[in-house]
């Protein structure tokens, strides 16, 4: 399973395809614009800082909602995908 993250324009700016631990580390495997293998690592205090800042009202409301963008999301591909 890989995880997508698009530019503004749904360009592939890093593909997310294996999260793990390592060591004191949370470690990211993954690809840069789609080209360039990458190993990236959040340490505690990063980790800290990365859930400090997604703490914010409109993330939580994007979480809330979540479970109903996934499903229009479903609803709008099974449309494209019959036709």
């Amino acid at each position: 399973m890989k995880t997508n993250i698009v530019s503004d324009k749904g360009q592939p700016m890093m593909v997310i395809s294996r999260v793990g631990r390592k060591g004191r580390s949370i470690e990211i495997t993954g690809q840069l614009m789609g080209a360039w293998p990458s190993k990236m690592y959040i340490t505690p205090k990063e980790f800290a800082k990365m859930v400090s800042m997604s703490v914010r009202p409109g993330v939580m409301v994007f979480i809330l909602l979540y479970p109903f963008l996934l499903i229009v999301d479903i609803i709008k591909n099974y449309g494209k995908s019959r036709t």
